[in-house]
């Protein structure tokens, strides 16, 4: 039985674990994820704890700059045995990527309001901006004179990335007063912004040529979708994870309430679906029902089969929810 917990007891919990502990995030790392692992791979490391940091896959190289970076080890099955392991901003254990993960005792720290419990532990809080955020809350909590630059510069990546660079509805006041904090602490947020957002290899660009060249539309315009394939990777010699930020194209054309990006993985026959709203749709309800998750503007999962049956699932259910939100409009 998973016990939910709240800010305060997940810090004590935390100061009192004991042995070695092991901190992991989902497959495909993102920003927040990568932040907030690398935020408590330090912070438990100057609370003098015997810690291990290992992903399902590579951190995009975009992210190179963060402390601690090279220590992440990665692959497809973890070796060892740990008493503790901390698993930040997954939903689903199938999202580590991992078969099993060989510890006694877990904790789930995470954001996603489509998070099921898993673990023995768990803090879920849907309404904050990223799992950085929560962890940073956290972490005052249990030593804040512990929080210096090698902690707060990954928390401030993760706040970065996970709000659209504080342009995304999820971006509170209290997210800006954090990222003020973090600041305070030694961050240098053109640092940040330049080493993710301006690095880009030219073989981004061909990609992002090929992808675009994909959009069509469905629902009447409601919906916008790009397609990734396997071959367009080989073809310009780009990384998978460069395709970071194509779903905004087709999500700000004007009329698209929903923008939709099908990646196609390295297993054939499978995909991996990004769903975007601009706001009437609750795109985490329609990928929870397709075996996914996420935040109501942000979501998304995996299918396996072919692409076309994909999409008419999919936009089937887009559908209905584009019908719903027109009915809840109008009863106001």
């Amino acid at each position: 039985m998973s016990k939910k917990l709240t800010r305060s007891e997940t810090a004590e919990l935390i100061k009192g674990m004991e042995g070695k502990i092991l901190i992991t995030t989902h497959k495909n790392p993102d920003g927040d994820a990568i932040g907030s692992s690398l935020g408590w791979y330090h912070f438990l490391k100057k609370l003098g704890k015997e810690v291990k940091i290992f992903y399902r896959d590579r951190i995009p190289y975009f992210f190179d700059f963060l402390p601690g970076a090279r220590d992440v080890e990665s692959g497809t099955e973890i070796k060892g045995k740990f008493d503790w392991v901390i698993i930040t901003d997954v939903s689903d254990p199938k999202r580590t990527g991992f078969e099993e993960i060989p510890a006694e005792k877990s904790l789930v720290i995470d954001h996603h309001i489509t998070a099921e419990p898993f673990t023995d532990y768990y803090i879920v809080e849907p309404d904050i901006s990223s799992t950085c955020e929560l962890s940073y809350e956290i972490m005052k909590i249990a030593e804040p004179g512990l929080i210096d630059t090698l902690v707060a510069l990954p928390l401030y990546t993760g706040i970065v990335t996970d709000t659209g660079s504080f342009s995304y509805s999820n971006t509170s006041p209290r997210t800006h007063y954090i990222a003020a904090e973090l600041m305070e602490k030694g961050v240098e947020p053109y640092l940040v912004y330049s080493s993710i957002f301006e690095r880009n290899r030219i073989n981004k660009f061909k990609l992002l040529e090929l992808v675009l060249k994909t959009l069509e539309f469905a629902l009447n315009g409601k919906v916008a979708h790009i397609t990734l394939f396997r071959c367009f990777l080989v073809e310009t010699g780009a990384y998978p994870e460069e395709a970071e930020g194509f779903i905004n194209y087709p999500r700000s054309i004007e009329g698209v309430e929903v923008a939709v990006f099908f990646k196609e993985l390295e297993e054939e026959g499978k995909w991996k679906i990004s769903l975007r709203s601009k706001g009437r749709v609750d795109v985490a309800k329609v990928a929870k029902r397709l075996g996914g998750g996420g935040h109501k503007m942000a979501a998304g999962y995996e299918a396996e089969g072919e692409l076309e049956e994909i999409k008419r699932e999919l936009f089937k259910e887009l559908e209905i929810a584009l019908e719903e939100s027109y009915y809840r409009e109008i009863s106001l």
